[in-house]
């Protein structure tokens, strides 16, 4: 499993907001390395989270729900998502739809657990088209 580094997540950000507008910066930078170690967390010797989706909204919840920078956290998270993807062999089939799932993840209205749900229902391994 490969896993995005800290510099990954800012240079996401930086992009973000390069691109899309917002203002650079932390809120919190141990919230920054809290959501970067969320993935691999380990409890008992056991990963916490067992699988790609999983791991996948660990970390898309804790960069939204955490806000560790001033601005742009969803659309970072979204690229984050592509990006951890893509470093493990993976696409999402629809990227409008986890943009909508991340934005009411935002809101509240979808928790961790449907996150992976959703995500699990919608990872492709790459080079595959999605069902008909």
């Amino acid at each position: 499993m490969n896993y995005l580094s800290r510099d990954d997540i800012l240079d996401l950000h930086g992009y973000v907001v390069e691109r899309f507008g917002g203002r650079l910066g932390f809120n919190s930078h141990d919230r920054l390395v809290s959501l970067i170690a969320a993935p691999g967390l380990t409890m008992f010797g056991e990963q916490l989270y067992s699988d790609l989706p999983a791991k996948m909204a660990a970390l898309c919840f804790a960069l939204i729900k955490n806000r560790p920078f001033r601005s742009g956290n969803e659309a970072t998270a979204l690229l984050a998502a592509l990006r951890f993807a893509a470093i493990n062999n993976h696409a999402i089939d629809d990227v409008v739809a986890l943009s909508a799932e991340l934005l009411a993840t935002s809101r509240s209205e979808r928790t961790q657990d449907t996150l992976v749900d959703w995500l699990s229902d919608h990872l492709l391994p790459t080079g595959t088209t999605p069902p008909e």
